[in-house]
C-alpha cells in the first residue's frame, strides 16, 4: 500500500524533501525526510502557513518555513557538516567575533545588539537569516479608521 500525497490547499506551502535538500545540501547525509517532515511541522507552528498568514507570497513563505527547518536540523540533528575531523558534534559558531586570541585560541562571539527574543534564532545561522527576514512583522501596524473621541473622565 503505497502512502497518499500530501493534500495541498491553496494558499498554503507543501513540503518537499528533495527541494529542501537541494537547497540545504550540508544536511543530505544527516538529516531524513521523516525528520524534516516533523521539523516542517514544528516552523509552521512558528509561521503561519495558511492563507491568511502575514507572508502572502508562497515563494517568500517557503523560503522562511525552509530557514526553520534548518535551523532546527542544525539544532537537533548530529551534523558533523562543519568540521569532519570532529570527534564530536560540533556546530558553526554563530554571531559577531568579539574578541579573538592566537595563545592558546580563544574567541568569542556575541549577539548583544539582538533582543532577548531573538535567543533561540542566534544559535545558528539559519535562525539568524530568519530573524533579520521577519523584522518587517515585529513593526507595530498601524490600521487608519474612523478617529475614536476622547474619553474625559469627570
Amino acid at each position: 500500500m503505497t502512502p497518499e500525497p500530501p493534500m495541498t490547499s491553496p494558499g498554503i506551502v507543501p513540503f518537499s524533501y528533495t527541494d529542501w535538500l537541494a537547497a540545504y545540501p550540508s544536511f543530505s547525509e544527516t538529516i531524513t525526510a521523516p525528520q524534516a517532515e516533523s521539523f516542517f511541522h514544528l516552523a509552521e507552528l512558528i509561521l503561519n502557513n495558511t492563507a491568511r498568514s502575514p507572508i502572502q507570497s508562497l515563494t517568500q513563505r517557503r523560503t522562511l518555513l525552509w530557514l526553520l527547518v534548518a535551523h532546527q536540523a542544525q539544532l537537533f540533528a548530529n551534523n558533523k557538516a562543519y568540521d569532519a575531523n570532529a570527534s564530536s558534534s560540533t556546530t558553526p559558531p554563530v554571531g559577531r567575533i568579539a574578541s579573538a586570541t592566537r595563545g592558546s585560541v580563544s574567541i568569542s562571539f556575541d549577539g548583544s545588539a539582538l533582543p532577548k527574543q531573538a535567543g533561540w534564532f542566534n544559535q545558528t545561522q539559519y535562525g539568524l537569516m530568519f530573524w533579520q527576514a521577519t523584522a518587517p512583522l515585529r513593526q507595530m501596524r498601524f490600521l487608519p479608521g474612523r478617529t475614536h473621541p476622547p474619553r474625559l473622565w469627570p
